[in-house]
């Protein structure tokens, strides 16, 4: 505290959870590891993994902290870092910033990220973060990272929402369709700060073999055009792939951003978007969603969009806002119950649709086929699921089996009365010339997505509020833990946007960027 206000630091520290054992949001472990002398400090990080290496690719993309005892924005470097299963690990530099590898290479901010098995992509973004006032000030085109090489590219993006650079949206990969995968880009905003948001009714949709990009059209109910939201996968036991997407705001702070307190379910094969019901109640932006296992998403922090106090800024007001009602900022959502949690299960079941993805496509008896573009089409013929009663290496038909368990009905409010649990239903063979699939392409689809995340641990950044008084009073009531029990951890696939922070994290120091 200084003069009974709160300070703000820029600090440098890796936080990692254990995956291996049951917690819940009070009585989790959160490790710290301190970053090297010379590793990029950043906000909005770039965090890759490749699961070939057994490495952490970061220091790319991101950008220096707006507020607090900030460095200047470091020159481009990568690093690596090698976990140790312990929850800490080792660094190294890569490539340093002499490199001729960066040639005309601009760091971008803001920008929409995701990898897969063996490259790792950033879509738009900006290189000047703290002034958006214009499109000219977006990058355009995209930026490949190859894992294997440890070579950048860039390359243009045709024929995406985008006009020319996008910022704040989402990129989420695909692992279970396309020979290598898929990437699917939602919603972010195209121009000035507070104008361009797309629509999430159109979705684009690129695939990493050929390069191409597809705009697809959504059927359902999707949520209103937003930016800073997040976004988590998990494939399901009936051949499709849900993607969860939370929160959120439209630009505006203040009660007028409750309105964002959505979750919805965007379903594929179908693109077909399912609201989840759900009182909206504690809106939040700038925060992370990480798939846990089973069907668990673990979402991390985030601003409290509700306050808006002019005298602080945007940034600050809602940074010393009221108290997170997920404690330390953790929530779990559970995407086959449509339940929030307060704790993680190690063991959890494989997930399974919840009752109203199971009765959407009981229903549509594969009528969205006539929805799809003939590219994305063609992309969804090459199947490779790790945990479907369908064959993992499938060609030439779709097939989303509703299953013929029932699931318990959401707790949210208000909740409609469920319907009656749809029955196994066949589906019919699309008519469209399969692409071809390999075991390779297959493996790594598999690794790169969920199925690395149940058996490793994410390092989770996080943005907290330093004041020594809480500080004590939270080290004095931590949790014990037994030095015996050996923890199962993952790595670093997840960051906390920008500088953005939960409102109110139980861990009282500044933890901003990795």
């Amino acid at each position: 505290m200084s003069h009974g206000s709160p300070a703000y630091e820029y600090s440098s520290t890796l936080l990692s959870i254990g995956l291996s054992q049951n917690w819940t949001n009070a009585t989790v472990t959160i490790e710290s590891t301190p970053k090297p002398s010379g590793a990029p400090n950043l906000n909005n990080p770039s965090l890759w993994y490749h699961e070939k290496e057994g490495l952490l690719y970061s220091g790319f993309a991101g950008w220096n902290s707006t507020f607090g005892d900030q460095p200047s924005l470091p020159p481009l470097s990568l690093w690596t870092f090698t976990p140790d299963g312990t929850g800490s690990g080792v660094w190294k530099e890569v490539i340093n910033s002499d490199s001729s590898a960066w040639g005309t290479l601009k760091r971008p901010s803001l920008g929409l990220m995701a990898f897969g098995s063996d490259s790792a992509w950033v879509l738009g973004g900006s290189d000047r973060p703290n002034d958006l006032t214009g499109p000219q000030n977006l990058l355009p085109g995209m930026v490949e990272f190859d894992m294997i090489s440890r070579s950048f590219a860039n390359l243009t993006a045709s024929n995406t929402n985008d006009t020319g650079g996008v910022v704040k949206g989402a990129m989420q990969y695909i692992p279970s369709f396309g020979p290598e995968g898929l990437f699917v880009i939602l919603g972010g905003s195209t121009s000035a700060y507070t104008t361009g948001l797309i629509d999430f009714r159109t979705v684009s949709v690129f695939d990493p073999v050929n390069q191409e990009w597809w705009n697809q059209t959504t059927t359902g109910s999707p949520p209103a055009p937003r930016i800073e939201f997040c976004t988590a996968g998990v494939n399901s036991t009936n051949g499709t792939y849900e993607i969860f997407v939370y929160a959120g705001w439209g630009t505006m702070l203040g009660p007028i951003a409750v309105q964002y307190d959505t979750i919805s379910i965007l379903t594929l094969p179908a693109f077909h978007w399912i609201s989840v019901p759900y009182g909206p109640r504690n809106p939040r932006h700038g925060l992370t969603c990480v798939p846990v296992g089973g069907g668990q998403i673990l979402t991390i922090g985030g601003l409290d969009s509700a306050v808006n106090d002019p005298s602080n800024g945007p940034l600050l007001g809602a940074f010393s806002g009221s108290p997170d009602p997920f404690t330390q900022g953790l929530g779990i959502f559970d995407m086959t119950t449509l339940k929030w949690a307060e704790q993680y299960t190690a063991q959890a079941p494989v997930y399974e649709q919840s009752h109203l993805v199971q009765q959407f496509y009981s229903q549509s008896q594969q009528s969205y086929v006539h929805s799809l573009s003939p590219g994305v089409a063609a992309l969804l013929q090459v199947t490779h699921f790790t945990n479907t009663t369908t064959p993992s290496n499938q060609t030439n038909t779709l097939s989303p089996t509703p299953s013929s368990t029932s699931s318990p009905t959401p707790s949210s409010t208000p909740s409609p009365t469920p319907s009656p649990t749809p029955s196994p239903t066949s589906l019919p063979a699309l008519s469209i010339n399969p692409s071809k699939s390999s075991a390779g392409a297959i493996a790594g689809g598999a690794v790169g997505g969920v199925a690395f995340l149940t058996c490793l641990a994410g390092i989770i950044f996080f943005l907290t509020k330093k004041c020594n008084k809480q500080t004590q009073d939270a080290e004095a009531s931590a949790p014990t833990t037994d030095p015996a029990v050996k923890e199962t951890y993952i790595y670093g696939l997840y960051e906390m946007p920008q500088n953005e922070r939960p409102p109110e994290l139980g861990v009282h120091e500044v933890h901003e960027m990795g």
